[in-house]
């Protein structure tokens, strides 16, 4: 199969299709080449190779041989530099016959597995070997000990230290046999990989994806030119390392990239280009169709349905038809501007390695203000949270990041995307040394209201800190109270042993929706006796005979 794209002039038709691959006076040359510069998307990747040649002044066909399996040959493109014009760009995809060179090299890897199987299988024959004899010499001493059995000549001394020097051997042997015949089995597998590739090459074909680009060269000398085409199946994404130090109140930051790529060649020693664009070869734009309206008309309803039902099908229809073109028409993708990272230095990424390659961007040190979150509430753990701004000059991507803190793996959390100079909050884990818990001390219910008529529940909670660290702790403590729904219902929170937090964000955000905030200096080895309480009343008002949705504990 083959696919032509002119470029600049068009060459003549000949009888019954295109024009040949290459004009007759043309001089074919096939290029030593491979990608030497990738720019990876989502998904995708704009490959380039770059050759150079001297060449003498005419027509040239340049053959570009081993193209990937992912290749799309609609987005082939190349450039020239030098005294040097591009004609044409051919495609070709054919099968060929495995050449004697790669039956060869198939012949050699069944040869290289037979060597190694063999070895593998006369090592189990030595250490076998070496069992059987210390099973003899066993025999012996044993044999040589009993004669004294019972006599001043017996040493029950040495016999103990032959019986230890045996047993040892005879496990260290043992736990070889086991290794060297896990071995084996590797190998095997191996060797009936290799003999099967050979056995399937013998009348194999494969298929050879190619680009012919012919050039008219004006003048001698040097001519530079790239190919460029996509590919599918190649992809990237963020990756973070963040460590922070309580201590300091420092974070670093490591921000990477998991590149992972299934095209069908190797990216060797290439210039990496990372970026979240939707790339777009297309020369022409999308055609637009027109649409047109009428008055709806419902078709007549089928014969042998019941009175009535065909017209509520097909205004079912119409209205699912109109969802449909509805959805289509409303779908908007992309959006944003996109980010491009170049990386500082050459990059390799293998086709399909079973693990994503990693490769740095860039890193950088930021102040971090943490404080300590406790919702007791919710959980006796206490969590340090971290809030810093993006001090680098790149665009942060969501991506999964590794949390560290100090010396210590916490796990992973997700990080949203971040402009420089933007505000991020992250979570390093629970701090083992402190905990929060509450307690519900009292619960009453009584008549109230001069009258009566309303029923009055209390309930008298305690909140307690326990900070058994050498530091003093900032905490932010947090507590619900219900939100009433009901004139008939009414809910105050009374005798606040501490007040809320002033944080203007919290009161504007957080306390119309009935969570309460405490923020709290909380002194070093505060445990015990010494722990940190905060206690507040909740009284729940409801009139006589309204049945109120439960609360939580």
């Amino acid at each position: 199969m083959m696919h032509r794209f002119n470029a600049l002039v068009c060459l003549p038709l000949v009888l019954g299709g295109m024009a040949p691959v290459h004009s007759q006076d043309s001089n074919i040359i096939a290029m030593d080449s491979a990608p030497t510069r990738v720019t990876a998307y989502r998904g995708r990747a704009w490959i380039e190779r770059a050759v150079s040649a001297n060449l003498q002044p005419g027509i040239h066909t340049l053959v570009f041989n081993d193209l990937p399996a992912r290749w799309q040959p609609e987005t082939i493109q190349a450039s020239v530099s030098g005294d040097a014009n591009v004609l044409a760009i051919d495609t070709s995809t054919r099968q060929v016959s495995s050449g004697t060179g790669d039956l060869k090299n198939l012949q050699d890897e069944v040869e290289s597995a037979r060597s190694d199987l063999q070895s593998a299988r006369d090592q189990l024959t030595v250490l076998e070997a070496s069992i059987g004899f210390h099973e003899t010499m066993m025999k012996k001493a044993s044999a040589a000990a009993g004669e004294y059995l019972g006599t001043d000549g017996f040493d029950i001394t040495s016999v103990k230290s032959q019986s230890e020097y045996f047993s040892s051997s005879l496990a260290e042997l043992l736990a070889q046999i086991q290794q060297v015949n896990v071995l084996i089995g590797q190998k095997e597998r191996q060797f009936e990989i290799a003999q099967s590739r050979l056995d399937q090459a013998g009348d194999s074909t494969r298929t050879q994806r190619e680009a012919i680009v012919e050039l008219m060269v004006n003048s001698e000398g040097e001519v530079g030119m790239t190919l460029g085409y996509l590919v599918s199946d190649a992809n990237w994404s963020p990756r973070y390392d963040v460590r922070g130090d309580l201590n300091s109140g420092k974070l670093a930051m490591e921000y990477g990239a998991q590149i992972h790529q299934q095209t069908g060649e190797d990216w060797n020693d290439v210039e990496l280009v990372l970026s979240t664009a939707r790339p777009s070869r297309a020369s022409n734009p999308p055609s637009m169709s027109p649409v047109f309206v009428d008055i709806y008309a419902p078709p007549p309803p089928a014969a042998g349905r019941r009175r009535g039902a065909g017209k509520m099908e097909a205004d079912s229809m119409a209205y699912g038809g109109m969802i449909a073109s509805a959805a289509v028409d409303a779908r908007v993708q992309g959006g944003g501007s996109s980010v491009t990272f170049t990386l500082p230095r050459r990059t390799t990424v293998e086709t399909n390695s079973e693990a994503a390659q990693r490769t740095r961007i860039t890193e950088f040190d930021t102040d971090v203000d943490f404080v300590h979150v406790a919702m007791p509430v919710l959980t006796d753990e206490i969590y340090l949270r971290g809030r810093f701004q993006n001090t680098s000059d790149y665009q942060l991507l969501p991506g999964e990041a590794g949390i560290f803190m100090g010396g210590d793996y916490v796990g992973m959390a997700q990080i949203g995307s971040s402009a420089p100079g933007s505000e991020l909050e992250m979570y390093f884990g629970v701090d083992p040394a402190m905990s929060a818990t509450r307690t519900m001390l009292a619960k009453n219910t009584g008549e109230t209201g001069v009258f009566g008529g309303w029923l009055k529940t209390s309930y008298d909670f305690v909140l307690k800190i326990e900070n058994g660290t050498d530091r003093e702790a900032r905490i932010e403590l947090w507590d619900r109270r219900p939100i009433s729904r009901s004139d008939e219902i009414q809910v105050a929170v009374e005798n606040l042993s501490m007040p809320l937090s002033t944080n203007q964000n919290y009161l504007q955000d957080a306390f119309p929706q009935g969570l309460m905030r405490w923020d709290l200096e909380v002194a070093a080895g505060s445990v015990g006796k010494k722990s940190f309480v905060v206690s507040y009343d909740l009284d729940v008002e409801r009139k006589e005979g309204v049945r109120m949705t439960p609360l939580p504990d």
